[in-house]
């Protein structure tokens, strides 16, 4: 090795949380171990705050050296807290050339130097996947190299293009965050290194762990609940133990950092640490043979008499426990006050059916590594074609984020930002205020959907002047149907919302001359898409059919996925849960009213198909030709 520059780079991920200012102190000593057992020339580390809220802990992160910060958004609610950063992590460092890749609890860090060399090594000889190795899983999950500690190359990655936030094996079995890692290897004959458990004493069998006299991993420091899957009982009774027996142990560790380590590697120390330490192994214990006894109780109801003794034994390992814990939150709020001088996540909410959003509408941009920039997608149309659940779906992918705009119904996907520009030329500051309300983080893009840019006169001119790159989603439904349901909705809630106090004869009017002719017009597809090609090319535009996407969920959202350029192997949960229709006032059109419908969109329709020759017409059997009389 002549130079850090002809040395692969190595490039730490890491994912910093807790909902307290005292979870600082964990990935504070886990950086400053890092500093100063890390003799591997070149390294990076790159670091995800879920605690982005804390101002000074993230001035303190840009002080560190080698290290790249990127921030949590206030308004963007994670796929997935620690797998969905991840990613993210990965595919900044692949970008910026990094070759070894090891991911890194914030409550775990090395005990000695040469910690990374010696895994780097491993990979260099050979192996795939270094690292920590959890066993302890089963039953529940198989054993494998554990994220708190798991060091791979890129090569490993892509040639068998593994992602950090989503299991794309689709294993049926129980998974842990990147244990898919360990078993795809396994399934290809791969080496893995393992660094197994090696205390000589412990406080309990998860947490508190050595591995290989190389790395500590407290386990769950920072989470809310804390319970492991192989337990009895995964209860709020041991969920409530854990978290004593953890906090208490932490403070061990931060007052006597050395006897405390020394202690679980088997040496002699204090007196005093010692016997504290006995007695949570003793505690755990016990705590295990209470949640076994509960266990049994369960199928042992008509025993009353033997549940009032395991309650007894539960309060007290809860009461023995919980008088250290007591000290432990007292000391913290005394050590460590609640930090909260981040940008604050509170804005001003806007209504997109009265007006446009300005920046004081949209939510604080995360303070570092993301990026502003017109949306990557846009949706235009059409109403009542099931688009709610479609975009619904579009969100669920670890890869797409949500955008800044916050109006006052937060469960509303539109901004409908355009339609407020009607009336004249759309200003430029009216454009840079929109391209604000789009950023993302690396790995990711983000968009919206609003469902009447289509049909309105000038929102596609708009739109291809603030957004000319973006992507352009259509959803199409056979025009009847959506007619239909359009009325419905328009009768139903915007009728009853702004005019529930008219007359009968204000309603007929309303009906007659304003809600039918625009739910009819939105049904006139045809227009709207020879305008959406004048200004964006067809491979930039992406149609569907509703009739489709119901039959054939997965599929229609993997190809979405594919025309968004984001991995269409995930799989999103919402398949079946459907918006549910509101209650219908408006008869449904009879086979004779069907016909008349029909032959008013006929020739509308067969544009749509010339224009889109990738729908089906056979989906919209309305428009069928007719069979010929012999």
């Amino acid at each position: 090795m002549t130079s850090s520059q002809q040395i692969k780079k190595a490039a730490i991920l890491i994912v910093n949380g807790g909902d307290h200012s005292a979870a600082n102190r964990w990935i504070r000593l886990c950086l400053a171990r890092i500093a100063a057992y890390t003799d591997y020339p070149n390294y990076h580390i790159y670091l995800w705050n879920n605690r982005s809220n804390d101002r000074g802990l993230e001035d303190w992160f840009l002080a560190q050296s080698a290290l790249t910060l990127i921030s949590a958004a206030s308004y963007e609610t994670l796929n997935h807290p620690h797998r969905t950063p991840l990613q993210r992590l990965y595919h900044l460092a692949r970008q910026e050339g990094a070759y070894y890749i090891v991911a890194l609890d914030s409550d775990a860090h090395p005990l000695r130097s040469g910690w990374l060399t010696e895994l780097i090594a491993k990979l260099d000889e050979g192996a795939v996947l270094a690292g920590i190795w959890r066993d302890n899983m089963t039953p529940a999950i198989r054993p494998h190299v554990h994220a708190s500690c798991l060091c791979t190359t890129v090569d490993f990655v892509e040639d068998y293009q593994l992602r950090f936030d989503f299991d794309n094996t689709h294993a049926q079995e129980t998974i842990d965050t990147l244990s898919h890692f360990t078993w795809v290897a396994e399934a290809n004959h791969l080496p893995v290194y393992r660094l197994p458990r090696s205390n000589q004493r412990q406080f309990h069998e998860w947490m508190g762990g050595i591995y290989g006299d190389l790395i500590y991993h407290h386990v769950a420091a920072s989470r809310k609940n804390v319970v492991f899957r192989n337990s009895p009982r995964r209860g709020q009774l041991q969920s409530d133990h854990n978290k004593q027996l953890r906090d208490v142990a932490a403070e061990i560790l931060f007052n006597a950092y050395e006897p405390y380590i020394d202690w679980l590697q088997g040496c002699d120390v204090d007196p005093q640490v010692a016997a504290r330490l006995q007695q949570l192994r003793d505690e755990a214990d016990e705590a295990r043979d209470v949640n076994l006894s509960q266990q049994l109780t369960l199928t042992m109801a008509a025993r009353p008499s033997l549940r009032q003794r395991i309650k007894r034994r539960v309060s007290l390992v809860l009461k023995r426990s919980s008088k250290a814990a007591k000290v432990v939150n007292a000391f913290r709020k005394l050590a460590w006050p609640q930090v909260n001088q981040g940008q604050s996540s509170e804005q001003v909410p806007y209504n997109p059916l009265f007006t446009s959003f300005q920046r004081e509408h949209l939510a604080p941009l995360a303070r570092h590594g993301w990026t502003v920039k017109p949306p990557d997608f846009v949706g235009v149309g059409t109403p009542k074609s099931g688009t709610t659940w479609w975009y619904k779906l579009m969100m669920e992918h670890p890869q797409l984020v949500d955008n800044r705009a916050r109006h006052s119904d937060s469960t509303r996907k539109e901004l409908q930002y355009f339609l407020h520009f009607q009336s004249g030329a759309m200003p430029v500051h009216a454009i840079d205020v929109y391209r604000e309300a789009f950023a993302s983080p690396p790995g990711a893009i983000c968009g919206e959907f609003s469902t009447q840019y289509l049909a309105y006169p000038t929102c596609l001119e708009q739109l291809a002047l603030a957004a000319p790159d973006a992507k352009i989603i259509v959803i199409l439904r056979n025009p009847i149907d959506r007619f239909v349901s359009h009325l419905n909705h328009l009768l139903t809630k915007r009728g009853r919302r702004f005019f529930g106090d008219s007359d009968q004869q204000q309603r007929y009017l309303l009906n007659t001359y304003s809600f039918y002719t625009e739910a009819m017009l939105h049904s006139l597809y045809s227009i709207g898409l020879a305008r959406l090609f004048h200004y964006y090319d067809p491979d930039r535009v992406l149609v569907l059919q509703y009739e489709r996407s119901a039959q054939f969920p997965q599929e229609e959202l993997a190809r979405t996925y594919r025309f968004l350029g984001v991995d269409d192997r995930y799989r999103a949960k919402g398949y079946s849960e459907r918006i549910k229709p509101g209650k219908y006032v408006v008869a449904k059109p009879d086979a004779e009213e069907r016909g008349r419908l029909a032959a008013y969109f006929r020739e509308d329709v067969q544009r749509v198909f010339a224009l889109c020759p990738g729908l089906e017409p056979g989906l919209w059997p309305d428009f069928a030709p007719a069979s010929s009389s012999k």
